[in-house]
């Protein structure tokens, strides 16, 4: 096919031009143009987050946006970006653009001690999240962090989450893709660092790298389909360093890359290095290590024996099947609070309201459980019937019958529905189980975890109380629960600064024991059972 038989799809408000082939979703089109347009759910057709309006050149609407679209907004041009098909040359506005502003966790809890004597030159640590980049500028020989540096991750636009990023990486150029906008990111990073501290990228001869299973391959060059299907094999759990130019990573001729060891296809060397770096294998203390982030992953042990598992949480918490529900952005509702009978609500950056993230999410709803709003089986009040003082004029009902809170002022109107509250109860459930397991192959109660950690980004903005009220963590005394930042890049940077650390990540992966809670005979039935609220003493309902 020649230039003249492509269709010009011209994207506003950045004015981007790209070339589209009669058939394709306009996804597609905007991902190869480098376009950011949200996808939250992957393109799995389900959240209805990846607006844009355009009047012609587009095939009629698709069966799912009738679905996830009233008709006053199809009326207005408006379509969803992975189900929009391109018949002609087309003008697009993008209306729910990928994020561009969001908190990234990048400081370390600790200082790191352990500097190898010998060292010298300049290295960089990178903990690449699914979401989030963090990198780490080290002088090795004078044994310190020099400088931080963060960004979202350039793969967003081609799938919020992993299970997303292995489908496209099976595509026609997909996984080539992936791995080049995630090269040319650290790149960009690397040098912003150096030039910053006044360092030329020759100066930098080693790095470290911790990330999720399907990350790290990705950044590799490797296929991760292995993961995404039964039995969720990785291509690889360690691998010899690399050169750095092989990579396309722009740093001192012949510089290495270290990839920190993986445990298995859902437990990565991110995990690996926060189980390495807060000690968990070395120590009596029984600790439970909880990463909640776009991914879950959960280790509980100490030197006697460590077990790991991963739950299928993330997408709820990030918003993707969350009516209103959104990242931790300007505008995201974070905190939910009932002073004085009145609902409060304080949103990122101080700015209008224009959904709820995470930690809101999980304040609104063990406030609304704490008030009787929502029953232990997860049902909200009848809007007719609820005599709340702070809720009674704020329920309501959808154009779908379906029962709503008002958490705003009508000006701004931000609701958390019943469809909610059944999506966080999924991701709740597969939380509950993986701490359950994982006691019993080790043997012991929740009364004998001495401490509880809590990582990544939204593990760390999360309210405690509210996490235990809602069963996120499991019932503990308050002050047995500790915020420990960034375990992923502590543990990246603790692997650059000591090659005894970096050999030991390996020895920690080969000892986690990972369970795949999905192959457990009574999977279903822990699962169903862990959706239940708490009821006061700790007893579920069943």
């Amino acid at each position: 096919m020649t230039k003249q038989d492509l269709l010009p799809i011209t994207f506003l408000p950045s004015g981007t031009t790209a070339w589209a082939h009669e058939g394709e979703t306009l996804f597609d089109v905007a991902a190869r143009a480098g376009v950011p347009i949200a996808r939250p759910c992957g393109g799995a057709g389900v959240c209805g987050k990846c607006r844009v309006r355009a009047h012609s050149g587009l095939a009629g609407p698709t069966e799912t946006e009738r679905r996830l679209l009233d008709e006053a907004a199809l009326a207005e041009g408006v379509r969803l970006a992975c189900a929009a098909v391109v018949t002609g040359a087309a003008e697009v506005t993008v209306i729910d653009g990928a994020t561009k502003k969001s908190p990234i966790l990048a400081g370390l809890a600790s200082e790191i001690t352990d500097w190898a004597p010998d060292a010298s030159g300049h290295g960089i640590a990178v903990d690449i999240g699914t979401t989030t980049v963090v990198t780490y500028l080290l002088d090795l020989e004078a044994g310190r962090v020099v400088d931080a540096f963060s960004f979202l991750n350039p793969q967003i636009p081609f799938g919020d989450d992993v299970i997303s990023r292995i489908a496209y990486s099976s595509t026609e150029g997909g996984l080539k893709r992936l791995q080049a906008v995630l090269i040319d990111g650290l790149n960009g990073a690397f040098a912003a660092m150096t030039a910053k501290n006044g360092l030329s990228l020759e100066a930098v001869t080693q790095v470290t790298i911790a990330a999720n299973t399907v990350v790290q391959h990705l950044f590799a060059g490797v296929s991760p389909q292995s993961i995404g299907v039964s039995p969720y094999e990785p291509a690889y759990r360690y691998r010899p360093p690399l050169e750095a130019a092989s990579l396309g990573l722009k740093i001192a001729p012949g510089g290495q890359v270290k990839l920190l060891p993986n445990v298995a296809g859902y437990v990565g060397s991110d995990i690996v290095a926060g189980v390495a770096a807060t000690a968990m294998a070395d120590e009596k203390a029984l600790r439970l290590l909880i990463d909640i982030g776009t991914n879950n992953e959960i280790v509980l042990g100490n030197r006697d024996g460590l077990y790991c598992c991963a739950a299928a949480a993330g997408p709820a918490f990030e918003g993707a099947r969350v009516g209103q529900g959104m990242r931790a952005a300007d505008g995201a509702i974070e905190r939910v609070l009932l002073v004085d009978d009145h609902l409060v609500v304080e949103t990122i950056g101080d700015e209008p309201p224009r959904g709820i993230c995470g930690s809101g999410l999980v304040d609104v709803l063990a406030l609304l459980v704490q008030e009787g709003v929502i029953d232990r089986r997860g049902r909200m009040a009848d809007p007719d019937r609820c005599d709340h003082p702070a809720f009674a004029d704020r329920l309501d009902r959808d154009g779908r019958g379906i029962v709503r809170l008002l958490l705003t002022d009508r000006d701004h109107p931000v609701y958390f529905s019943q469809k909610d509250v059944r999506e966080l109860q999924l991701a709740l459930g597969a939380i509950r189980v993986g701490v359950e397991v994982l006691l019993e192959h080790y043997g012991a109660t929740v009364d004998a975890v001495d401490e509880i950690f809590l990582a990544g980004a939204f593990g760390n903005y999360i309210d405690h109380e509210s996490a235990v009220a809602v069963g996120l963590l499991p019932p503990v005394r308050l002050e047995r629960i500790r915020s420990v930042r960034n375990t992923a890049g502590l543990g990246a940077v603790m692997a650059l600064a000591s090659a005894s650390f970096f050999e030991n990540t390996r020895t920690v992966a080969e000892r986690m024991t990972y369970i795949e809670l999905s192959s457990l005979s009574d999977f279903q039935k822990r699962f169903v059972g862990a959706m239940f609220f708490e009821k006061p003493g700790g007893h579920r309902d069943g």
